[in-house]
């Protein structure tokens, strides 16, 4: 199993341009396109979605507006 890399990403957006379908797949439902583009490359990934580390030493009624970015996806 992979994560999805940087050159992965680019090939995704890539063919997101090329393929009306797969850019309305990929809008619709991120986490069914990237494992739709990993059977095509012969690829399974593990994780599609990645998420900062918990903050240390926040409480739990304190975590929202901690990290303003998205995660690391699609």
């Amino acid at each position: 199993m992979a994560q999805v890399t940087n050159e992965d990403w680019s090939k995704i957006h890539a063919k997101a341009w090329r393929d009306p379908k797969f850019r309305a797949l990929l809008e619709r439902d991120p986490t069914k396109a990237v494992k739709a583009y990993g059977k095509e490359v012969g690829k399974t990934f593990d994780k599609i979605l990645k998420l900062a580390p918990r903050p240390k030493g926040v409480a739990d009624d304190s975590l929202e507006g901690q990290h303003r970015s998205p995660p690391a996806c699609c």
